[in-house]
């Protein structure tokens, strides 16, 4: 055990993990608050750590400005890189817990990268379902990513649209608003600005 030091090194580090426990309960606060459905299993599934990543994700789509498919182009690139370099390191894949394959499945490439681009530049811009799982590999799997989009779609925050041979996922926006205000609020606590 480290001892305590002087220079409240450790009184820092304790205010900073408090401030991010506070971000964890502020965000499923707010949530939960912004669901008229009262269903424990959509509660259940909004409060796991693994929405949090989905709201990062479409929050980071809104404020990076991915709203045309040519953006959303460059981001499966990066994203194909990302996972390319990432297959290049066993030890990051065994702690990422994924496998060589399912990085390649993850992959936009082809066919599934042309889909991607159509379902998005269409009327209503919204990403399939599987390839939503597909930009969140590295953080969830296949099923959750699943589970979280019916419980996002139960609550009111998304809509999935069905096209043919796609199920696109639209997020109505509150998502976002939500994540981005605790996110402000923790920045705000953490620097005292």
């Amino acid at each position: 055990m480290e001892h305590v030091d002087a220079s409240g090194e450790i009184a820092a580090d304790l205010a900073f993990v408090d401030m991010l426990r506070h971000l964890r309960v502020r965000f499923q606060h707010e949530i939960a608050g912004a669901v008229p459905s009262a269903d424990p299993d959509v509660l259940l599934a909004l409060r796991q750590e693994t929405f949090f990543q989905f709201a990062e994700f479409f929050y980071a789509l809104r404020t990076h400005g991915i709203d045309s498919a040519d953006k959303l182009e460059r981001l499966a690139r990066l994203h194909n890189d990302h996972l390319v370099e990432l297959s290049q390191d066993r030890e990051r894949m065994r702690r990422y817990g994924l496998t060589p394959e399912r990085l390649e499945a993850a992959m936009f490439t082809g066919d599934n990268l042309r889909k991607l681009l159509a379902n998005f530049a269409g009327p209503m811009p919204g990403i399939d379902q599987s390839d939503l799982s597909r930009l969140l590999v590295t953080v969830m799997s296949a099923e959750t990513c699943r589970k979280l989009v019916l419980a996002a779609e139960a609550a009111g925050f998304i809509e999935r649209v069905r096209r043919p041979g796609a199920v696109l996922v639209v997020s109505k926006g509150d998502i976002e608003r939500i994540f981005g205000k605790v996110i402000r609020e923790a920045r705000y606590l953490a620097t005292g600005s």
